[in-house]
Order: structure tokens, then C-alpha cells, then sequence
């Protein structure tokens, strides 16, 4: 099993401040810190819920598209998380097509893509 990187709001905090405009104003903070918890969520007796960097990845995004944690740049901001912890993990991952990270965006938004499907799609994209 591949060691869990646990990463706090800060570090979603300078993310955002590489990635939107610097008056993006934080629009929920029980959001960020939900979004900031979620990948190192444990099952009883200490064993990591998602267990594989892309699940973990994943929680990101979906968290800050349906959180929407910022006034704006959510699905930017959650973006940018997931490539950074795929970087951090030692599996970079790259969209085969430009808009593809877009895609997925908006299917999270509308609520035809949950979870696993993004943490699928990550995971195909290394």
C-alpha cells in the first residue's frame, strides 16, 4: 500500500494562492476543512478509507466542486490540488485531452460522476 501524504488546509490555502486571482475570498470555512480532512478519512482501528493516491487525489475535487469551500475558482483550485498530491505521491497524471480535467469538473457538478468515477479517471490519466 502506497504511504498516505496528509496535506492540511494550509496547504489547499497555497495552492489557491498559485492558482486564482489573490481576492478569491474563502466563502465557507467548515468546507475547506471538510475539503482539507476528507483524503485521510480512517475506518476503525486506524486503516486509510481511500486507500490508493488517486482516491485520495480525488476527494479534492469532488469536494470543491460540491463544497464550493471558495467565492470562485472551486473546480481550479480542486484541479490544482489533485496534481500537486499526484505529484507528491510520485504519480504525475496528465489529461489526455486539455479539457478533460474540465470534463469531469462539470460531470462532478451536475452529479453524474461520484467518487470512484473521479478517482477512476485520475488513475487512468498516470
Amino acid at each position: 500500500m502506497t504511504p498516505v501524504i496528509r496535506v492540511d488546509a494550509g496547504w489547499i490555502l497555497e495552492i489557491q494562492s498559485h492558482t486564482t486571482p489573490l481576492n478569491t475570498p474563502i466563502a465557507d470555512w467548515g468546507a475547506l476543512d471538510a475539503m482539507a480532512k476528507r483524503h485521510v478519512f480512517e475506518q476503525p482501528y486506524g486503516q486509510s478509507y481511500y486507500e490508493e493516491p488517486a482516491a485520495r487525489a480525488a476527494t479534492f475535487l469532488h469536494s470543491a466542486v460540491l463544497l464550493r469551500p471558495f467565492a470562485d475558482y472551486n473546480a481550479v483550485i480542486g484541479w490544482a490540488c489533485v496534481s500537486q498530491y499526484m505529484i507528491a505521491s510520485g504519480e504525475p497524471i496528465t489529461p489526455p485531452k486539455p479539457d478533460d480535467a474540465y470534463r469531469i469538473a462539470g460531470a462532478i457538478r451536475v452529479q453524474e460522476a461520484d467518487l470512484r468515477d473521479v478517482a477512476r479517471t485520475i488513475a487512468s490519466w498516470r
